[in-house]
């Protein structure tokens, strides 16, 4: 079959126009809508949009389009098979395999290293087409399209670049049966991306997706706070007002405000919290904070207000108080005054998690091998200090809805969005770190989250709509310090 591509012109267009797809292929534009994006994009950068007809035996067979731009810096968007279509009468003859080859020589002679394209991830004939002819996902989901790459020098190794950044080498994700990573990016530009890679569940084929679920560890403190600040915002909670009498068996000496518990200045103990086998009987937030679980009885151990001191357990309390003050559950309150406002589908304080959510949730460390084969997590009582499950998708969705609200007002008031990330002490504010970064040149805002296998960093500006948040079913040092690292490149080179 002799493959032949030929510029649009005067003399082929209205046949090109004429072809189209089968019904059962939505997933491939018209050929009308790419040729009036080719001649805008043409008329804004003259030249980097070009668009082919496919001659298969001097048969008009398809058509083709590709965004060709060798002088563009970032060398990932240089050269991308933007469009292409065989017609519906022409398919199963091979053309499509043809083509392409001829395609991926047009790019080769015209010194391009690699070769982009992207598709939905639910195409998966069109996924089978492009795998066959040497492209390899990259894990990156752009504009909801699962990015492919063909390496067009050198082995065809596709290569791990997601915002500067080789994710797989600094998380340490091996093979397919290991551990999983899961990234969620809103940049300068206004774009989205998604970044997967690995197994979200150790010892299985079980590829991280951009809607698995993982356990947000700390993060959950910030989501909390949001939600205690909705109330606050309609006049039903005051920050500042002791509420030694809503809790009073565990405080003996007042007082005891919710901007104290929310800053960790009001000296209570309890770090953090192991969680318990997802199967454990449930646990009150009373018996959590009078040492009825593993951990021990909460209380006052440093003077109130006079330093800085993190406490899951105070956290807690806080949210025994919340909750008795609106006589509603977190996982309710979360639900009507976060999620459903931000629209938001996978995120909430699913404790313990509800089993029509497992199927595509993560495990963490091995638990599913050493504790429970069904349920490779841990329960935690705590909902507040450590009870989120979510996906990086949907922290960034948050993210941007916070920088907002400090700007100019959103899902909360510009004033109270000011006060929460506004450091009280030891740059911290209201359960969210805050600092002015050298090196991210900016105001950054965020937390850091740790569950028994789980890690999560969220980092978002708050002077513009730049978010990032890296989940992974793992924890080590070394990750811990490798995603802290990486989530400051991203952020950096996201921002720029």
């Amino acid at each position: 079959m002799n493959i032949a591509l030929r510029p649009i012109d005067n003399t082929n267009r209205e046949a090109v126009l004429a072809l189209s797809v089968r019904e059962d292929q939505p997933f491939v534009a018209s050929n009308k809508t790419s040729l009036r994006q080719a001649d805008e994009a043409n008329a804004e950068q003259p030249g980097v949009a070009r668009p082919f007809a496919i001659y298969a035996d001097e048969k008009l067979v398809g058509f083709c389009m590709f965004a060709f731009n060798p002088e563009e810096e970032d060398e990932d968007d240089r050269y991308w098979l933007w469009r292409f279509m065989i017609d519906k009468n022409e398919q199963g003859k091979g053309c499509g395999q043809a083509a392409l080859q001829e395609i991926i020589k047009y790019f080769k002679e015209n010194g391009a290293d690699r070769l982009f394209l992207s598709t939905e991830p639910e195409n998966e004939r069109g996924l089978h087409v492009y795998r066959k002819a040497g492209f390899r996902e990259t894990g990156v989901v752009s504009g909801d399209e699962a990015v492919l790459m063909r390496m067009l020098k050198g082995p065809n190794k596709t290569v791990k670049d997601f915002y500067g950044v080789d994710v797989d080498k600094a998380m340490r994700i091996r093979g397919r049966k290991g551990y999983g990573v899961s990234i969620a990016v809103c940049d300068g530009d206004g774009d989205f991306s998604t970044y997967c890679s690995g197994s979200g569940r150790y010892g299985e084929d079980f590829p991280v997706n951009p809607d698995m679920l993982f356990q947000a560890g700390s993060v959950s403190k910030p989501m909390f706070a949001l939600t205690l600040l909705r109330y606050v915002d309609k006049g039903l909670i005051d920050l500042d007002a002791d509420i030694s009498g809503v809790v009073p068996e565990f405080v003996k000496k007042g007082p005891v405000t919710f901007a104290a518990l929310l800053s960790h200045t009001a000296g209570y103990n309890l770090h953090g919290f192991p969680g318990y086998r997802a199967d454990h009987e449930p646990l009150s937030l009373e018996d959590v904070l009078n040492g009825k679980g593993v951990t021990p009885k909460l209380r006052r151990i440093r003077p109130y207000g006079k330093q800085h001191m993190y406490s899951g357990g105070g956290i807690t309390l806080a949210q025994l108080a919340f909750e008795r003050i609106t006589g509603t559950t977190l996982r309710d309150a979360f639900q009507k005054e976060v999620a459903e406002p931000l629209g938001l589908k996978r995120t909430g304080f699913f404790q313990p998690l509800d089993e029509d959510l497992v199927a595509n949730a993560a495990f963490g460390f091995r638990l599913a091998q050493k504790e429970d084969s069904a349920h490779g997590y841990h329960y935690y009582p705590e909902h507040a200090a450590a009870g989120l499950w979510t996906t990086p998708t949907e922290l960034v969705k948050i993210g941007l809805a916070l920088s907002e609200s400090y700007r100019k007002g959103g899902i909360l008031k510009k004033k109270t969005a000011r006060r929460m990330m506004t450091p009280v002490m030891d740059d911290y504010g209201l359960c969210l770190d805050v600092w002015e970064s050298e090196a991210r040149k900016d105001s950054v805002a965020g937390h850091g989250g740790e569950n028994w296998g789980f890690l999560t960093s969220w980092v978002f500006s708050r002077k513009k709509d730049v978010c990032v948040a890296i989940m992974y079913n793992n924890v080590t040092e070394a990750a811990d310090e490798a995603m802290n690292n990486i989530a400051c490149e991203i952020f950096k080179n996201a921002k720029e």
